[in-house]
């Protein structure tokens, strides 16, 4: 399938070739299928690449909410792939090596034994550019394990993820994270009207939406990859209003 994404758009372009490239070189792809925006995204391109050699595989655990299958289950049959469900805490209870118990068992470390079941070569998840400069736990597990990240190999941010789902006509393209605008409210943050004034300035037909210290700017299309782009300076200036996590949502 081919999208052709407007004139503003060409560096976003090339990052989604860049993307295809990267998924069209490999033999075939295990996906670690959350049914989030980025990793069914990833999926999308791994099926349209790969066709059966791709399979999505949803491993559940007490950081999965079971409420979320019902949704990666309805995103995986909307994009035609093989979806995998297994227990991954109850794979985890069954170790007996102390070396491995010392280690950890992990998500990953499942989805690559499931790979050598399935003579899949690769293990793939929908790490992105933002989770590089969080370094969150979850990203520090799949860089021990060895997973491949094409999305950030290919310097896709979530933002522009977002907007390629919507491109791709994902119906999850929107849903937030688990810490996106509709996260659990911290402790308020000092400088609200000031955090509004700089928004206003970089983007006048801006949105902020505040909760707590997390700052949420719902843009339209033209301006969310422009905005992407400076996350980083965007995140030190709300930084120092007082908000610890700033997310792009397009408008709807």
């Amino acid at each position: 399938m081919s999208i052709k994404l407007t004139v503003m758009d060409r560096r976003l372009e090339k990052k989604l070739s860049s993307l295809r490239e990267r998924i069209r070189k490999l033999d075939s792809a295990l996906v670690a299928f959350s049914g989030g925006v980025d990793s069914s995204f990833l999926m999308r391109i791994c099926r349209e690449e790969l066709g059966e050699k791709a399979v999505a595989v949803t491993a559940l655990s007490e950081s999965y909410p079971r409420s979320e299958l019902s949704v990666a289950r309805r995103v995986a049959k909307i994009i035609g792939v093989k979806h995998v469900v297994v227990d991954s805490g109850r794979q985890c209870a069954d170790v007996r090596s102390a070396r491995a118990t010392a280690r950890g068992c992990n998500v990953y470390s499942t989805m690559k034994g499931i790979a050598m079941r399935m003579r899949i070569k690769n293990v793939l998840d929908g790490s992105h550019r933002d989770d590089a400069s969080e370094k969150g736990q979850s990203f520090l597990n799949a860089r021990h394990s060895g997973i491949m990240s094409p999305l950030l190999e290919s310097n896709l941010s979530k933002a522009e993820i977002r907007l390629l789902a919507k491109e791709f006509k994902l119906p999850n393209w929107d849903k937030p994270a688990s810490s996106d605008c509709k996260g659990k409210a911290r402790m308020p943050a000092k400088k609200p009207a000031m955090a509004k004034s700089y928004i206003s300035l970089i983007v006048p037909s801006a949105r902020l939406q505040l909760k707590g210290e997390i700052a949420c700017i719902i843009v339209g299309k033209r301006s969310m990859v422009a905005l992407a782009r400076r996350i980083g300076t965007i995140r030190k200036k709300m930084g120092s209003f007082g908000f610890s996590e700033v997310m792009l949502k397009l408008s709807s």
